[in-house]
């Protein structure tokens, strides 16, 4: 993914511009729990618990970016995902766009087919456990969050 920088004022801020800016994330629920990935994000510097996702290729679906990133991060296989909406998850400072889908439709697993660069831990959490975690502010990643409230909104989740 190609970033560029520009300063588009004269207050000196640097804004963040993706050649593709789109990405998706998966929110993925097996029986009474939740898929989630961690990994260590230098920005931060610390491990973020998250959803798996990524980059959508210019002529790729959406819904398939979803499904081919849930299997490359997680090794897990899904069929059908929903589309939960789209989010700008730091506008200030990217053009990037983030798609969140839910599935409740998670099948096979294999290996992860992770990038060089990627060192990820997958977590099943219990939902209970899920719903505590955003309460008392564990769980810091906003689409990570998005999406369990939007999955709740469209009748996915029970909180």
């Amino acid at each position: 993914m190609a970033l560029t920088n520009k300063i588009p004022d004269t207050s000196g801020r640097k804004y963040i511009a993706l050649d593709k800016p789109e990405a998706v994330v998966v929110l993925a629920k097996m029986g009474g729990f939740l898929l989630f990935i961690e990994q260590y994000r230098p920005p931060v510097e610390s491990f973020v618990m998250q959803l798996p996702g990524g980059g959508a290729e210019p002529h790729e679906a959406l819904a398939d970016a979803a499904r081919r990133e849930f299997t490359e991060e997680t090794g897990y296989t899904c069929g059908q995902v929903n589309y939960l909406g789209d989010m700008l998850p730091a506008p200030w400072r990217s053009n990037d766009r983030t798609h969140l889908f839910f599935t409740d439709d998670v099948q096979d697993w294999q290996e992860q087919q992770l990038e060089d660069h990627e060192t990820i831990q997958v977590y099943l959490l219990p939902l209970s456990e899920c719903v505590e975690r955003v309460t008392n502010n564990t769980f810091t990643d906003g689409e990570l969050n998005t999406a369990i409230f939007r999955s709740w909104l469209h009748g996915y989740l029970e909180l």
